[in-house]
């Protein structure tokens, strides 16, 4: 319990504790770094090497952007170092929970299977999907990846229990220990005539206002607006723990994106209906009254693709960008990486706009001093093994032994990550020289690119391979923020989760556009607390003190 408390009190950059529940995108930059292999490999032993015939896993244990080609050079190195083959589940990104959905409810499941929502793991477990894993069993095939997380990341081991047994296997996120970035159209800025990055809510209304009345996109038309959903946190923040830290997430159904805790006098509380998200939400009516909120603001960010692309921001709707991370929008170019273009957001909006320039900003100040912008979660997605898995725990063996090998042989991993060696990435003595960076996620996953690590990301090989990145990043990107505190699985948040986040979507909504009243937000917190919300407050209060001991 020591230890869980100390990782919490470490987290410096902290303004709040809140449950972000913030999934994030670990193992995947295209930087460089320094690096040698570090031991070996373990090697296929006991129930793979003893089968004649090679294991058989249904894998959905990575982030489907495209379909694994099951001939290309990382399957067939990994299978032939298991004696494996691997049948590849493709769940659509963009509608993976429905589609998930779908084939499970039709009695479908993989072997292996990445949960993208924790607090999905109970309704898994009763609906019989997946299956307990000892932990004697995770130390006895991974262990160190087990020594690992223990010495890291020991909170994010009850995040994949369910009555006291382990559901799944923690997956961990180094960029959580960095807030989501601000982004500005600095070419609007100067086009403006304004020279300094704005920092408080005041700066950032003129700029707004000017974003919206000038025309910084020198069309001649009244069509541009400071921002949409990707800064709505940002805004929020100014005032307090935001009470909704994805709109588009939570308008889509996932919960938590707007059911998120955080701590004030000791106690645990629900952020989105603290008082000080009604001064957030009357900040936000007048700018929306005042035309400097895209209408659309719901949905007009994110329109196709990858979650982090601001088609809005791309294409000159909106001078304000935010949500990802700063690899996704790092504007100095490696030189080690012979065809590096940026982040693969900074690229795309200059592949839009060649002539616009994307700067780094700092979360808005508000009125008292609160500052800061959501901060992903130290978790990653879990990776689980089914029911129909466990039928044959040479298959859990297996995954296990998968999961080692990614965090004991550096250069395996880097195959892994990152592709074919010589042909996707190389070693100039210890360095690591991407060749190819350019590949989307979508072309990445064909290859076998962050498909057969199960999500693995293990600090010290990422912090040897991607120098640069980290570099940058505590050069621009160590501002305030928001960050979770965990809170084990509850019972009362799947009861009443999806009718509070529904409730909570539409009164944010209708404030913001004025369809209703700023003090509408009085009514809402009522009703919101006679629907489950003091009961699941009280739950979240008291899991977390007997989590940490109190």
């Amino acid at each position: 319990m020591n230890k869980t408390m100390t990782k919490i009190a470490g987290m410096t950059l902290t303004l709040a504790l809140g449950i972000g529940l913030l999934a994030g995108c670990s193992g995947g930059n295209n930087g460089n770094n320094e690096g040698k292999s570090e031991g070996s490999t373990p090697t296929a032993t006991n129930a793979q090497s003893e089968s004649a015939e090679p294991i058989t896993l249904e894998w959905l244990g990575y982030d489907s952007y495209g379909q694994p080609d099951a001939n290309s050079a990382v399957v067939k190195a990994v299978e032939e170092k298991f004696n494996a083959k691997f049948d590849f589940w493709y769940i659509d990104s963009q509608k993976w929970e429905d589609n998930l959905n779908v084939r499970l409810a039709a009695g479908e499941m993989p072997d292996v299977l990445k949960i993208t929502n924790r607090q999905n793991l109970p309704k898994y477990v009763t609906q019989g999907i997946i299956a307990p894993i000892p932990l004697e069993t995770i130390q006895k095939f991974a262990p160190t990846y087990a020594k690992f997380l223990d010495e890291n990341y020991p909170e994010v081991w009850d995040g994949v229990k369910y009555n006291g047994e382990i559901y799944a296997i923690p997956m961990t996120n180094l960029n959580g220990t960095y807030p989501t970035v601000v982004i500005w159209r600095e070419d609007w800025l100067k086009k403006v005539g304004i020279t300094k990055i704005p920092e408080t809510i005041a700066e950032y209304e003129e700029a707004f206002t000017k974003f919206r009345n000038e025309d910084p996109d020198g069309d001649g038309k009244k069509d541009t607006y400071g921002l949409s959903d990707f800064a709505l946190p940002n805004i929020l923040g100014a005032y307090g723990y935001p009470g909704i830290s994805d709109f588009k997430g939570a308008a889509k159904g996932d919960a938590g994106r707007s059911i998120q805790f955080t701590m004030k006098d000791g106690n645990v509380v629900i952020a989105a209906i603290q008082p000080e998200m009604k001064e957030a939400l009357a900040t936000l009516q007048k700018w929306y009254k005042a035309g400097l909120i895209d209408p659309e603001f719901i949905t007009s960010e994110n329109t196709t693709g990858y979650w982090a692309d601001s088609q809005a921001f791309y294409n000159g709707k909106i001078g304000i960008t935010g949500m990802s991370m700063y690899y996704h929008w790092r504007n100095e170019l490696n030189p080690d990486v012979p065809d590096d273009a940026g982040g693969g957001q900074y690229k795309a909006f200059k592949e839009t706009a060649p002539d616009g320039e994307a700067v780094f900003g700092v979360p808005a100040v508000g009125p008292n001093g609160a500052s800061g912008t959501p901060m992903w979660d130290t978790a990653s997605h879990p990776i689980a093994i089914t029911t129909k898995a466990m039928k044959d725990p040479a298959k859990l063996e297996l995954l296990l032994k998968m999961i080692e090998a990614a965090c004991t042989d550096y250069e395996y991993y880097l195959m892994l990550t990152n592709g074919e060696k010589d042909v996707d990435w190389k070693l100039d003595g210890d360095k690591f020289i991407n060749l190819s960076s350019s590949d989307t996620l979508a072309e990445a996953n064909v290859k076998g690119k962050n498909v057969l690590n199960a999500k693995v990301s293990y600090d010290p090989f990422i912090k040897q391979r991607d120098k640069f990145d980290f570099a940058f990043a505590d050069k621009y990107a160590k501002t305030s923020g928001y960050s979770a505190v965990y809170v084990p699985n509850l019972e009362a948040f799947s009861k009443y989760s999806n009718t509070l986040n529904k409730l909570t979507v539409d009164t944010y909504f209708k404030i913001i556009t004025g369809e209703s009243s700023v003090d509408a937000f009085d009514d809402y917190v009522a009703t919101f607390r006679a629907n489950g919300g003091d009961e699941l407050e009280k739950a979240a209060d008291e899991a977390y003190k007997q989590m940490v001991g109190e």
